[in-house]
């Protein structure tokens, strides 16, 4: 039987499942593979294809509760059921973070919703670990929130090396937590910067663990939902082998495979003091879970602060991206081990982008890059429009190519300047057949009270509201990339 080539897998992800002599290996083709380094491409057409999630239907997190839906993420279960997780937020205060609910649908990930229901649901009267409730007036209680949900794993039925291995169809999803004051009497959600314990109250990270149930409509969990904590720490104020570490913050890029069988996987997490860090996550056969076994080393930029990272495979490299401080753009780090090395970041001048940032491996091989910048914006709106650059890893990151992904003026969006239009949280979701979704949030900055420190952003009214939600673009490829996955 065929074996698996590490290294021809670790080329990129933008992979696919060839059948070799009755096993499967991972093969790279020659011209996608040079694409991600000379950041060329395969994309006939980028359009924008409206709402892909309009309202959450469930109890507390509908449009009559004053809720909407704003960053959403995916992966393919099986042959023809996909996951959509996504987060939903209100209007209480800045970043009104609240429930993870997800979707199970039918044959594409914009296809037929067979199911809804809630991973994890925002609630009031939360007591953290090592919270004080004397540090609360009164009329103040502390309310859950979620965000950032990152799912992973190997499809129900996906074949790897001529079988069916036994974490096809176990899947984790990921989310952060965090506290904030909320003011029962007015209903607002004080700025997180207000609050007591330095802004960050019971700051952490969640999972999940679940397959897809026998009916293919639903999910059974495996491991319910808990605090994500590295094996050897399950206990105790200590979450992780890091010394160094206080707290962490999920980020927005999904981890990707890291062996040829997927039964690891990895990401990078935001940790205090401005730091990201490469984290590893293994299927243990014994328990039927996957594990948080590694984190790597803490990388920095020298006198700043990242955050906002996303790991990815391009040639014989991990790259890995984060969010600089104000308008500096992206920190790149290229490595060829994320759990040893500790290189120095590379910082182009371009983009300076000011906002939320993702990139991913596009399924023509291209490294991009999906973000918004003011510089670029016809509002000076960091957020709006948003955007995507092609990205050169073999020549300093440089980005070139921009796409407009959505401009919510060019739109029509009935949003009044006034409360600050937000088109972010940007996702690419896997592709299927010639297509793939480019998905994000739209939103705005104003909220039911008058904007903290800043009088020109007034509150929102229904009009605004009315236009927020989950939207997508779909990229065409002139030729249909290789499946992720072979069935």
């Amino acid at each position: 039987m065929t074996q698996f080539d590490r290294r021809r897998f670790l080329a990129s992800t933008a992979t696919a499942l060839t059948a070799v002599g009755g096993g499967l290996v991972w093969e790279i083709d020659a011209t996608r593979a040079a694409a991600a380094d000379s950041a060329s491409g395969d994309i006939e057409k980028l359009e924008p294809r409206g709402r892909l999630i309009a309202e959450c239907s469930l109890p507390g997190e509908t449009r009559a509760d004053g809720v909407a839906p704003r960053h959403a993420n995916a992966l393919q279960m099986s042959q023809d059921r996909w996951l959509i997780v996504y987060s939903t937020h209100g209007y209480r205060g800045v970043d009104d973070e609240r429930s993870i609910v997800y979707q199970v649908r039918r044959d594409a990930p914009n296809g037929p919703v067979l199911k809804e229901g809630f991973l994890s649901q925002g609630r009031e009267d939360w007591l953290p670990p090592d919270f004080d409730l004397k540090l609360l007036a009164a009329d103040q209680t502390i309310y859950k929130q979620h965000g950032h949900m990152v799912p992973f794993g190997v499809p129900q039925g996906a074949i790897l090396d001529g079988r069916t291995p036994p974490h096809a169809g176990l899947f984790v999803v990921k989310w952060r937590t965090a506290g904030r004051v909320l003011n029962r009497s007015t209903n607002y959600l004080v700025h997180r910067t207000d609050g007591p314990n330095g802004g960050r109250i019971g700051q952490g990270v969640e999972w999940v663990q679940f397959r897809l149930n026998a009916a293919g409509d639903d999910l059974d969990i495996v491991q319910s939902a808990r605090p994500l904590r590295q094996v050897g720490y399950t206990e105790g104020p200590k979450f992780t082998s890091a010394a160094d570490v206080v707290w962490m913050n999920e980020s927005f890029v999904p981890a990707v495979p890291y062996n040829a069988d997927a039964t690891e996987w990895a990401d990078v997490n935001s940790f205090d003091e401005g730091r990201i860090a490469a984290m590893k996550y293994r299927f243990n056969p014994q328990t039927g879970v996957y594990e948080w076994v590694e984190i790597g080393p803490r990388l920095t930029e020298p006198g700043g602060h990242i955050h906002e990272a996303g790991l990815a495979r391009v040639g014989d490299a991990w790259v890995i991206s984060s969010r600089r401080q104000g308008a500096a753009g992206v920190a790149w780090f290229r490595t060829a081990d994320p759990f040893a090395d500790a290189p120095s970041p590379v910082l182009p001048a371009e983009p300076k982008c000011n906002a939320p940032l993702t990139m991913f491996v596009c399924a023509d091989g291209v490294l991009r890059l999906f973000t918004g910048e003011a510089a670029s914006s016809p509002y000076g709106n960091a957020r709006d429009p948003l955007f995507m650059w092609d990205i050169d890893a073999a020549q300093g990151f440089a980005a070139s190519n921009r796409r407009l992904i959505f401009d919510s003026v060019a739109a029509g969006l009935k949003i009044r300047k006034e409360v600050v239009p937000k088109i972010d949280f940007c996702e690419l979701f896997p592709h299927l057949g010639r297509t793939q979704l480019v998905v994000y949030g739209v939103s705005m900055r104003g909220y039911h009270f008058p904007y903290r420190g800043r009088p020109s952003i007034l509150p929102v009214n229904e009009t605004d509201k009315a236009a927020a939600g989950v939207y997508y673009a779909e990229i065409t490829y002139r030729n249909e990339p290789p499946p992720r996955w072979k069935f």
